[in-house]
């Protein structure tokens, strides 16, 4: 990222958690950054796009720490789970996401609005599907009201225990118990059929449906087009396209490259999907 842009970007984090959104200023954001008007203009069209910038960026640390957590471990490991959601729980408390997120919430910019409920969506097929890769195509009817059920645990019990413990919130132990939980209620409701939302699916994003290898190929194509200034991450994504499409794919080859970008910090929210998705093609290959 440019320096200059990732600038703004620190200094308005901790504007937004210190302050809060609604008080801070652009002008505000560029006496803490150092950086003049058309600077900050030269990056972003408003406030809101700032902090939606912010968000994204820690979204995408969050889906890369993700990532590499389940590098090397069979995708149907329910502890791989538990490690990814403490991820989350982790790094929604080091980052005060929850101001954030409160900001957001009581804002009244439909573009954050819509924002909003973009990262919500994205998060819900992302449980989903991963709830589906741990109890099996079964568990798909409820794969997306137990996401809810895990997201809605986390927030409340850890609104629970700061009302109730002034110790530090034991994160890991948070998310093994509630993976603990989702096991013991999915496994209950596969048996009963029993379901609320039935048929009813959340709009379309980039997680709802698997990704063919064929058009993992052509994204990874494309996406290396970007990547003129990163040639060694353009590298790997050229391999990529043409060895998942190769009539003999060389597992341990593209294993060794998915493993590389599933631990380069540097790579946006995009691209990290994508190669989440390759992870579960790899797990079926021989």
């Amino acid at each position: 990222m440019n320096p200059k842009k990732q600038q703004i970007l620190t200094a308005a984090y901790e504007l937004f958690i210190n302050r809060g959104y609604n008080p801070t200023s652009i002008q505000d954001i560029l006496d803490e950054a150092g950086v003049s008007k058309g600077t900050f203009y030269n990056y972003f069209g408003s406030k809101s796009e700032c902090l939606m910038a912010i968000m994204e960026s820690i979204g995408s640390e969050i889906r890369q720490q993700r990532l590499a957590a389940a590098v090397g471990f069979p995708t149907n490991d329910p502890d791989v789970l538990a490690q990814q959601l403490y991820i989350r729980i982790k790094l929604n408390l080091e980052k005060n996401l929850f101001a954030l997120y409160e900001s957001i919430f009581y804002s009244q910019d439909p573009e954050l609005k819509a924002f909003s409920v973009k990262q919500y969506t994205l998060e819900m097929e992302w449980i989903s599907s991963r709830i589906i890769d741990v109890f099996g195509k079964e568990a798909a009817p409820y794969a997306l009201e137990n996401a809810a059920f895990v997201h809605g645990y986390v927030q409340q019990l850890i609104h629970l225990w700061r009302l109730s413990s002034k110790e530090e919130l034991p994160a890991e132990n948070l998310s093994t118990f509630v993976i603990r939980r989702l096991q013991a209620t999915v496994t209950l409701q596969i048996a009963a059929k029993d379901s609320f939302l039935g048929e009813l699916r959340l709009p379309s994003t980039t997680l709802a449906e698997a990704i063919s290898v064929e058009e993992l190929s052509t994204r990874f194509q494309a996406y290396a087009e970007k990547l003129k200034h990163h040639p060694s991450t353009q590298q790997l994504l050229l391999f990529l396209s043409t060895e998942i499409v190769a009539d003999n794919p060389r597992k341990p080859l593209i294993e060794s490259v998915l493993t590389t970008l599933a631990n380069d910090k540097m790579i946006e929210s995009e691209l990290s999907i994508l190669v989440e998705q390759l992870w579960k093609h790899v797990a079926t290959m021989k």
